[in-house]
């Protein structure tokens, strides 16, 4: 996992290979339904222990794959095409300070990194994450010019001609797997 990070910027991994001892994840997902039915954000699980187990069953797999410990810096999503009010971002960069280059340690690794628990199978009809892997963005460690007069679109310089948008991947992702 540190590997495919260090080359891509991004890993998935299988639920098989995560050690889930507590967390009932279509519970999490029953959870995060009703709420959203109610007109309730989908974060309010994180009052609840249940959804603590996520962070705390992972907390040792990104450590190891990322050298971050976990902040507790979390949110919750329902994301289904059919939603009339939508809880998901649009495409965006995760980290994005001032000093973009300052956030990342001598070895490569990125001082912040995310980790995505999805708590249904997650693919591209019903919005699995998209990303565009290291190499290919100019941005990932130089980071991106927020001046709204700049020319430079983030993800124009990504993809400036039809042929990059084969850099777009699809990282579908099944119930307990996690993408770093």
């Amino acid at each position: 996992a540190r590997e495919r990070i260090l080359t891509d910027g991004f890993v998935k991994v299988p639920a098989s290979r995560l050690p889930w001892r507590s967390v009932n994840h279509r519970a999490l997902a029953a959870a995060a339904a009703t709420l959203m039915q109610h007109g309730w954000n989908p974060s309010w699980l994180l009052m609840y222990d249940e959804a603590w187990a996520v962070a705390r069953e992972l907390s040792d797999l990104v450590e190891a794959a990322t050298g971050n410990r976990l902040n507790f810096d979390a949110l919750c999503w329902h994301v289904d095409p059919r939603d009339a009010r939508p809880t998901a971002f649009s495409p965006h960069r995760d980290r994005q300070p001032d000093d973009s280059p300052a956030t990342f340690r001598p070895d490569g690794t990125a001082m912040y990194a995310t980790a995505w628990v999805p708590l249904t199978d997650a693919h591209a009809e019903n919005s699995c994450l998209h990303f565009i892997p290291r190499d290919a963005d100019p941005g990932y460690y130089d980071g991106d010019d927020d001046d709204p007069d700049a020319d430079a679109d983030p993800l124009q310089l990504c993809l400036p001609n039809k042929e990059a948008y084969q850099h777009i991947t699809a990282v579908p992702a099944e119930t307990g797997s996690a993408v770093l």
